[in-house]
Order: C-alpha cells, then structure tokens, then sequence
C-alpha cells in the first residue's frame, strides 16, 4: 500500500510502514471527543489499559521476563515491527524469551489469546521476524485496544518475545478550531482531481442564504479531529475530485476558514485564518452532505 505514496504531515486512517518494514495501523476515529479538560484522566485511562493488555499476555512454559530489548542481531526487537499511529495514544512494551522456534511459540500464543475475547488483527510474517496483533472492541473514550506479539529467534533453541500494548483515544478538538461566528457568505467549489480526461469542474458557487451557511458550518465544527493530525507518515495521496469551502464575513471579504474534504489520507483539512491547519476525520458522506445542503446537482465519482 506504499506504492504511489505521497508523505504528509497530517493522515488518516490508512496501512502504512514502519522504518523497519512493520504496519503502522492508524487508530480507529470515532465521533465523540473527550472534552480538553479531560485529557489527563483519558491518558490515565488508557495507560491501565495498556497494562491491562499486558497482562494478557500468556507465558508459555519455560519463559524469563527480560529488562528491556534483547540484544539481537540488526537491533531486532529494539523497536516494534508494527504499531499504532496516533497522536493521542500510549505504548507499554514488555520483553521476555522463551525455549522453542519463533512461529510454534506465537501459534501456540495465539490459540490462547483467541481463545479469550481477543479478535486476530493484522500479521507481519518473517523470517526473521514475526508479529501478530490481537484487538479488543472500542471501550468508552479508548478508540483502538491492541496487543502486537513479535517473536524473532534469539539463538541457542530461544526466543525472543515483544509485547507492545498500544491504546489509543480520540484527541479532542481544540475549542478555537471552527468557522468563526462572523461567517456570513460561503464560496463552494470543485477542486479538479488532475486526471486530464476528467470533466472541467463547475463554476464555483457563493452562497449568502444565512441558513445554508450556518448549516454548512455546523458540518464542518461537528467533523472530529484525525487521530493523526500532524502525525509525520506516508500515506496514500487523493487522487479524486474534492471540495473546498471559502467561508468569509462578507461577499468579496478574505477567507476566514478554509476546508478542503478528500485530501491525502482521506483527511479534511481546516485552516482557520491565522491558526494552524488541523486535520479532520472525512467521513464518507461529507461531500454529500455539503451538496445537499447547498442544494447543488454536482455529480462527484
């Protein structure tokens, strides 16, 4: 998925790679923030529940708990193969090491963690590494629970084992990130998609019905934040037609607020007039919603 690939500073939810060649798994966005206030106790939460994963985690016979990383060949183990990408997540890792082959030791693993209430994620397959991702549901402000086991052979009939406990919680959108208030007109255009045998896009339209634009801008102040907003990852780039709404205090005033849906990494991006781009979460139906509102018959693949 890293063919064709353009790196942003903003992404969404989207498979991309690790620098040691593992899955970066985004965290799953969900629709109610925490409050700012409750950022604290939210990481809080999720730190024990990181512990909790851990303690999942079931030892196979003969297994020591290690310090720290071990010391293996090309640094295997010193970093995850695979991971959560998020802004707003924590990571406890555990090391241990353990008699028998890497794949026997994660198979046998993995009956027993499937064997409790864990579902089977993503795998990366070695040699000389393998990983396995196990997952529970979304509880409360925690938007993605998963338990990643790495086992990579440690020499001398032993195996090196890595937890890597990643929760996550959606970020919370920060208070001064909406349309401002003085929004009064709305400009709606068709971004062209680039490919030379697309149509001509339709002329951009200005709307100054104050219901329409108020109903425009709740849309955009409703969209979530993107669990990786300024997250520095690759991602897929967009290729498709988009949207873009100007939102200025007057006909023929500067913009106040731009967004532009369908960006890289099915992001929304929002810029309120000197503040800093925030990537919001593009739900499927933004742009529907958008033409609807506006009553506008544009057609977009």
């Amino acid at each position: 998925m890293t063919t064709g690939c353009a790196t942003s500073t903003m992404t969404a939810a989207v498979v991309t790679k690790t620098s040691t060649g593992g899955s970066a798994r985004p965290a799953s966005p969900s629709a109610s923030a925490p409050s700012p206030a409750a950022g604290h106790s939210t990481k809080q939460q999720a730190e024990a529940a990181a512990a909790a994963l851990l303690a999942e985690f079931v030892p196979p016979r003969g297994v020591r708990r290690l310090a720290g990383p071990p010391d293996l060949p090309d640094g295997w183990e010193q970093h995850p193969q695979s991971s959560l990408v998020s802004n707003s997540m924590v990571d406890e890792a555990a090391f241990w090491e353990a008699p028998g082959d890497p794949q026997s030791l994660l198979s046998w693993e993995q009956a027993r963690l499937t064997g409790k209430r864990f579902t089977l994620g993503d795998a990366d397959f070695g040699p000389p590494s393998w990983d396995r991702e196990f997952d529970l549901p979304a509880a409360g402000v925690l938007t993605s629970r998963e338990l990643i086991v790495e086992v990579v052979g440690a020499g001398n009939g032993q195996t090196a084992i890595r937890l890597d406990a990643d929760v996550a919680w959606q970020p919370a959108r920060p208070p001064d990130d909406l349309v401002p208030n003085a929004a009064r007109v709305v400009t709606i255009s068709e971004l062209a998609s680039g490919n030379p045998q697309a149509k001509p896009p339709p002329v951009p339209v200005t709307i100054t019905d104050p219901t329409v634009v108020g109903r425009l801008a709740t849309l955009v102040d409703s969209l979530p934040v993107s669990p990786l907003n300024n997250e520095a990852v690759s991602c897929p780039a967009a290729f498709g037609d988009s949207l873009q709404l100007a939102f200025r205090t007057r006909t023929g005033g500067p913009v106040v607020a731009l967004v532009q849906t369908d960006q890289a990494c099915a992001m929304v991006d929002f810029t309120v007039t000197g503040q800093q781009l925030v990537g919001l979460e593009n739900n499927t139906n933004v742009d529907r919603q958008i033409l609807a509102i506006a009553s506008l018959p544009w057609k977009l693949p």
